[in-house]
């Protein structure tokens, strides 16, 4: 396994775009939800949003509304609720989720059209329709990258999780991070 450097700009931009979400009751509860393998929602979105701006920057995509692709990213998967779990997980949850997680997030926080084209499109090609916009396709690359590598072990996040998680710490004081637990 190789480990993936943190880019402290795009770790600022993680921050500064997704704050409000990020201090989101909600959004904190989803360190509860098991994503992928021990990977849980919470940090499965932070890694999705670092990873869809490295992919733009990488693909050297220009013109990209970054907030929202960021804000789109940390709420592509704003479900709230343990898809493992088959009594209270969504039915069809690979084709659902994104539906019930863009009815989550427009409760809770104001979007735009590209935040909810984001949302709602994140699991093309396996859900349709199309994106839209660009950002809408380059999370589709961004999770699947995540994702494979939450699985297989293909490569880690855990420096740029641990950069944020500091920087989140320090920054957004009342947001705490449960160490992880000690086993003897």
């Amino acid at each position: 396994m190789w480990y993936i450097k943190a880019d402290k700009k795009l770790t600022d931009q993680v921050l500064e775009y997704g704050e409000d979400i990020l201090r989101s009751p909600n959004m904190q509860s989803e360190r509860n939800f098991m994503q992928h393998g021990t990977t849980d929602c919470f940090t499965h979105s932070i890694c999705v949003a670092y990873m869809a701006l490295r992919v733009a920057e990488v693909l050297h995509i220009r013109k990209i509304d970054k907030k929202s692709l960021v804000r789109g990213c940390l709420l592509h998967d704003f479900f709230l609720y343990d898809w493992h779990d088959k009594q209270t997980a969504c039915k069809y949850h690979t084709f659902m989720h994104p539906i019930v997680a863009l009815k989550n997030a427009e409760k809770e926080f104001e979007l735009n059209q590209v935040e909810r084209d984001i949302i709602r499109k994140h699991m093309f090609p396996l859900c349709f329709p199309l994106p839209k916009y660009k950002e809408s396709y380059i999370i589709t690359i961004a999770d699947k990258c995540c994702a494979a590598s939450e699985i297989w072990h293909l490569y880690s996040l855990e420096k740029v999780i641990h950069m944020l998680e500091g920087r989140i710490h320090t920054e957004i004081p009342e947001l705490i991070f449960e160490p992880d637990p000690v086993i003897a």
